[in-house]
């Protein structure tokens, strides 16, 4: 009750204004109102689609089953693909045209001397590759009388770094075309002569006692020292 003279201070609920609707609740009911029905029909029109057609849409176990198999049998056969030791490239043969030689091959008997063959790093130069064939065969020898002959007295410590001399010295006695073939004979040779490192000594045990050489090791060390014998007449051809 006011008091007489006093103006009534207006109250903090006077001017608040309440809603009188529902119009922010009612929306979202709206909208799912209207998703119901669509809902229902893509369910319906599924379940008869798959009443029709009941592999269609999901497969049966067999189907399942099947299709792991499949894919099973295919991923089995890619790794056996995969494992399968790759075959040897070799030059291609064709009817009344014989071998035809790769881009790098060069008969030695086609091959141009430019540089003189008689001169004294000339022969230095054979001799050291006759001299490392000859070794190479002994081993190779040896490995067919004894698989665990010793034969780890061929690896010497510069021996890559005189091949690679004795076999440049061949390559400058040519013209540009015959020395790509005798560049070529000197990485098989190189390549073949870290395999052979790699190979020759006798395998260790964990605990460093030395084993015997395995059959997978002695086929190894036999194809590499062939190898390398191959490629190493091969050059010699180009200095006769």
């Amino acid at each position: 009750r006011a008091l007489p003279g006093r103006q009534q201070a207006p109250s903090q609920h006077a001017h608040r204004k309440f809603p009188t609707t529902m119009a922010p609740v009612a929306a979202p009911l709206k909208r799912s109102r209207a998703v119901l029905p669509l809902a229902f029909l893509g369910a319906s029109a599924v379940l008869a689609l798959h009443a029709l057609r009941p592999g269609l849409l999901f497969a049966s176990p067999e189907a399942a089953a099947s299709r792991r198999n499949v894919l099973l049998s295919g991923a089995l056969a890619a790794a056996a693909v995969a494992a399968a030791p790759a075959a040897p490239v070799v030059a291609a043969e064709f009817p009344l045209l014989g071998k035809v030689r790769g881009p790098f091959e060069v008969d030695p008997k086609e091959a141009i001397i430019v540089g003189d063959i008689n001169s004294a790093d000339s022969k230095a130069a054979k001799a050291m590759i006759n001299q490392y064939l000859n070794r190479v065969e002994e081993a190779r020898a040896a490995l067919d009388k004894d698989e665990q002959a010793d034969i780890t007295s061929l690896l010497k410590p510069l021996a890559i770094s005189e091949i690679r001399q004795a076999t440049n010295t061949v390559n400058n006695l040519m013209d540009d075309a015959s020395a790509a073939g005798v560049q070529r004979l000197q990485r098989l040779m190189i390549q073949e002569w870290y395999l052979i490192e790699d190979d020759i000594p006798f395998p260790l045990s964990k605990k460093g006692t030395v084993q015997l050489r395995g059959s997978e090791r002695l086929k190894r060390c036999k194809f590499h020292l062939d190898g390398y014998t191959k490629a190493s007449k091969e050059i010699l051809e180009f200095v006769p």
